[in-house]
């Protein structure tokens, strides 16, 4: 890609999109950045900054300001009143799909106007944008940060009929049908498209992408802000699993309370951090095998994993699960699924455990074999999963940002 060609990235939430930005601005490609909300003075930054006042402090990233940042805070103003009137989750679901089909016809006109290059938008939010670049003869890049429709919809149906008790925990697969059409029109619009991980890509790929235009670029995480200690087992003591997250079927959570059904407490203790989704009728009959601690803000999570054992997330459809490398940066051997970022990170019997999904008993297994290591041989695990995140930082993404470019 030719340095002087710079991109316009546009996200209508924020997710990862500011880390984005940021690396793309640092590496001198960056024109424009279009959000929903954000915070672009530098001295409200370092007020909000002072203050800790985390409601803002996510609403803008340090490095990050200046006129080559647009924000639109309208497009945002209707869920945050849906909230603060607290709207039931399904309206507040169609009010987020509404600001991503009326933000993105927002900045199609713009790019009908300014005609840059390089367009990079995000799942969601750019099925108008792409086509107008297109139309042009500009260069559409879409990213998934999750993975592709059409697989979602397959397997968490499948799971709804395997366990139609924990139905109603199961998110982002109903959709109206205007907003489905448009995720699944988005990858098959763009010029490139950008997988979080090699999951991410099989799911484009069995839906009809062609995998000549797909490019998997990994997440960073905030691995500078994670407390990291070396971990001492205590074989005296139980181990202490963690969940982190939603607690919902899309991520196996039934899988794993299943599990737990094999362990007595002296042996094992399951925590979980995080929102119930659904009416939690189901999660309620397995309380006699977890601790609820409720949800707690990122930085507090990142305060915790050194409280636990091991990080298990049995998870049925991800695009990359964050939690995975966030808990490897704080030292925490990780059980999970090939449907998340784990085979990238993880090496069977070195730094965690790659299970098949919907499988209790290789969940059973690998929490047994943990047990039964050495105090020598888990803290030699535990810092071999610090060294493996330390590959996901976002110094790392900004590389790895670095050599995509140069392929386009």
């Amino acid at each position: 890609m030719n340095p002087n060609h710079q991109i316009v990235i546009s996200h209508s939430g924020k997710q990862h999109s500011y880390q984005v930005a940021k690396s793309l601005n640092e590496l001198g490609f960056l024109n424009q950045f279009y959000t929903s909300s954000y915070i672009k003075n530098i001295g409200l930054q370092k007020y909000f900054l002072k203050r800790n006042n985390q409601f803002w402090t996510r609403r803008f990233l340090k490095g990050l300001s200046g006129n080559k940042v647009g924000a639109n805070w309208r497009f945002e103003i209707p869920e945050h009143l849906g909230k603060i009137f607290k709207y039931d989750s399904k309206k507040i679901e169609e009010l987020v799909y509404s600001r991503d089909e009326k933000f993105d016809t927002y900045i199609s006109t713009v790019l009908s106007k300014t005609k840059p290059k390089y367009f990079w938008g995000f799942q969601g939010s750019c099925l108008k944008s792409l086509k107008t670049v297109k139309q042009y003869g500009g260069t559409a890049i879409c990213e998934l940060a999750t993975a592709h429709i059409t697989y979602a919809k397959r397997i968490l149906n499948e799971e709804k009929l395997l366990h139609p008790e924990w139905a109603d925990s199961i998110s982002n697969v109903d959709f109206p049908v205007q907003y489905e059409k448009r995720l699944i029109e988005e990858p098959k619009e763009a010029d490139i498209v950008i997988a979080a991980s090699a999951f991410t890509k099989l799911t484009l790929t069995e839906s009809g992408i062609s995998e000549s235009k797909i490019h998997i670029l990994p997440l960073g995480a905030d691995i500078e802000h994670i407390k990291y200690l070396e971990k001492k087992r205590n074989k005296n003591k139980p181990l202490k699993l963690l969940y982190a997250g939603t607690v919902t079927q899309r991520k196996g959570i039934y899988y794993l309370l299943e599990a737990m059904k094999h362990f007595s407490k002296s042996e094992v203790e399951l925590h979980i951090i995080g929102n119930i989704f659904g009416s939690g009728v189901a999660f309620e009959k397995y309380k006699d095998v977890y601790t609820y601690h409720g949800s707690v803000s990122q930085q507090k999570l990142f305060d915790l994993y050194h409280e636990f054992d091991v990080l298990v997330l049995p998870t049925i459809f991800e695009g990359f699960a964050l939690v995975i490398v966030e808990a490897m940066a704080a030292g925490l051997p990780v059980i999970t699924t090939a449907h998340s970022i784990g085979p990238e990170l993880i090496n069977d019997n070195q730094n965690g455990y790659i299970v098949p999904i919907r499988n209790i008993e290789a969940i059973r297994e690998s929490i047994e074999k943990i047990i039964k290591k050495s105090e020598i041989e888990f803290e030699k695990m535990s810092k071999a999963a610090r060294t493996s995140a330390l590959n996901y930082s976002w110094k790392i993404y900004k590389k790895k940002l670095k050599m995509f470019l140069e392929k386009i």
